[in-house]
């Protein structure tokens, strides 16, 4: 059997853990998804990757992130075949990521951790669970002139807690048996539909330019869709048992 010889800039997993600030295990579960190419192996116990594996995680690791599925992830770094037009890499459209942020963003300013009862209505302690749960998560930002770096919850996690706080407020709390692990259904119903959506837009043929304002398009609209839907069943649900009742 020939010899495969490592390359320039090949490195080995340890140096890959290193640059990625990833674990070997999660490196290996990327690999057992198809996330990754596979190392070159240049003997029994030697493999080297290719040193744009770096990147690839770390993409990756931003993407999940967001709660975007494995499988959706996977469809996003691997555009369709055969499409007229290029599908947009997800490389390519990490660089939009700030602009497509900026333009989803809820209209509501970050929060430090002291401000968010006062401001949301969520405890202390829910809001310690909702971060062990994955639901929110608080960024350092720029303090004032002279001061540390504080920690702050973005828009996006302000208007979870928000909706948090306003199911407190309407008596959906643990004094009637709902607690916070129970909107677990809501996120993991979310990354089904998310999923999917990746699928549809896979199946697009989008450039570049129009993805930004196609997925803006999207997550509105989706959003109103869900809500009217919801709104719909519910009200169909609570005639249907009303009827049953008479």
């Amino acid at each position: 059997m020939a010899t495969v010889r490592k390359r320039d800039g090949d490195i080995r997993i340890g140096e890959l853990v290193r640059r990625s600030g990833v674990s070997r295990a999660t490196i290996q579960h990327y690999l057992n998804e198809g996330l990754l190419p596979r190392p070159r192996k240049t003997g029994q116990t030697m493999a080297y990757y290719d040193a744009a594996t770096v990147e690839r995680v770390r993409l990756i690791k931003d993407i999940q992130r967001r709660h975007l599925p494995l499988q959706a992830i996977r469809a996003l770094l691997e555009p369709r075949r055969g499409a007229r037009k290029k599908v947009p890499r997800m490389t390519e459209l990490a660089r939009r990521g700030e602009e497509l942020e900026a333009l989803l963003a809820p209209n509501e300013r970050p929060l430090s951790r002291r401000e968010v009862e006062r401001e949301t209505g969520v405890d202390e302690e829910a809001l310690d669970e909702l971060e062990r749960l994955g639901f929110v998560r608080a960024r350092k930002s720029g303090g004032a002139a002279g001061k540390r770096d504080e920690l702050r919850y973005g828009p996006c996690d302000v208007a979870v807690l928000r909706a948090v706080g306003q199911l407190g407020a309407a008596g959906l709390d643990s004094s009637r048996g709902f607690g916070i692990r129970d909107l677990i259904v809501y996120r993991e119903a979310m990354r089904g539909l998310l999923a999917r959506e990746v699928e549809l837009f896979g199946r697009a043929n989008v450039s570049r330019d129009d993805f930004v304002r196609l997925a803006q398009a999207a997550a509105v609209g989706a959003s109103e869709l869900v809500a009217a839907l919801h709104r719909k069943l519910v009200t169909e649900l609570v005639a249907e048992r009303g009827a049953r009742r008479r």
